[in-house]
């Protein structure tokens, strides 16, 4: 059984249970770790991926009939219209949503995960967080799920049902498993040599009380808020806390017009976003 002093060690092992990133998230990963990530590099990366080009060409032409413009075809101009930012965000949805449909039953995971990210990234547009990087951390923070989907699919489902009933998710898998999925994810950030930022966001994002970086109280509050707003819909949503701390380190007003709008803006995009 996995336990908090063996966890670092089997983290390599545990990665090669999972069912292997596409190779362009490995690639993107390693992008993401620089500064000078180039829209040209991008772009070659994106455009031998027909599901990815496709959502760069339908970006970009949703932008240019709003202004009455022909529809263009060329991934790198569509990419140079829309940024390197949108690009990359295509680009890490698109390569999660394929990890997780590998795993049959893995439904779950994206569907939350899409969800929490689109809530990240509208946060982060009103809070000075970079909303990429947002976006992408939100949508690995449940990853160590997924391990335990791969590990035992029969164990997590009876602790993923028990949990729906009770809340007590994390408590119910650290007793199966030895860890729960934040510890785990956590883990695997690290393995994936993601900055301590990541981690950190990955690792924490259920606790009430902790605040690390903008980018982990942020992550932290879009899980809860998620779940608030009930995206997707699941009578497993459920509010029972809310980190203080992380709100008011984002400097978050629930009552003010820009949070009501926010609201709406998620269900929007989930809504027209969802698979």
């Amino acid at each position: 059984m996995l336990n908090a002093d063996n966890l670092a060690a089997e983290a390599g092992r545990i990665a090669k249970l999972l069912p292997p990133f596409p190779r362009v998230v490995s690639q993107l990963l390693d992008m993401l770790r620089t500064d000078d990530l180039s829209l040209d590099a991008l772009t070659r990366l994106a455009r031998n991926d027909p599901v990815i080009s496709s959502g760069i060409l339908a970006m970009a032409n949703r932008l240019r009939r709003m202004h009455a413009q022909p529809d263009i075809y060329d991934p790198f101009v569509a990419a140079s219209l829309i940024g390197t930012d949108q690009v990359r965000r295509i680009v890490v949805a698109a390569a999660m949503n394929r990890f997780s449909l590998e795993e049959k039953g893995a439904d779950f995971l994206y569907d939350h995960s899409h969800a929490v990210a689109i809530v990240a990234h509208e946060l982060a547009m009103l809070c000075g967080v970079s909303p990429e990087k947002a976006y992408v951390a939100a949508i690995l923070h449940d990853v160590g799920q997924l391990c335990f989907h791969i590990m035992d699919p029969v164990a997590f489902q009876d602790v993923y049902h028990q949990s729906s009933i009770d809340g007590r998710l994390l408590e119910r898998e650290a007793t199966t498993f030895g860890v729960d999925h934040a510890q785990i994810g956590g883990e695997l950030a690290k393995h994936w040599e993601l900055s301590e930022d990541f981690v950190s966001a990955i690792r924490s994002h259920h606790d009430m009380h902790l605040v690390t970086s903008k980018l982990q109280a942020l992550i932290n509050v879009a899980e809860s808020l998620t779940r608030a707003l009930d995206i997707p819909q699941s009578p497993k949503n459920r509010l029972t806390h809310l980190n203080a701390a992380a709100v008011a380190a984002l400097g978050i007003h629930w009552g003010s017009s820009e949070m009501l709008e926010c609201f709406g803006r998620c269900r929007a995009r989930y809504s027209q976003t969802s698979r």
